[in-house]
């Protein structure tokens, strides 16, 4: 099943191998990375998406398993 990740980015459940969220401290926002297999199962691909704080990123994420867990 497709995952929205993006506005126009589509991922197929399967493909998505880890979500990862760290804390940039210098600029104080939160990044959300996605990593997923392309095409090719011998590279991974990764999408980064920066959230200005902690309560966007966090609705990202639940939107993100929501979309997850319907597949």
């Amino acid at each position: 099943m497709l995952v929205k990740v993006e506005d126009g980015f589509y991922l197929n459940s399967q493909h998505i191998i880890a979500v990862k969220i760290s804390r940039n401290p210098h600029e104080g926002t939160f990044v959300v990375a996605v990593e997923y297999t392309p095409n090719s199962v011998q590279s991974t691909g990764l999408l980064e998406k920066s959230f200005s704080n902690g309560a966007q990123a966090e609705a990202y994420l639940q939107s993100l398993h929501q979309s997850i867990s319907k597949s």
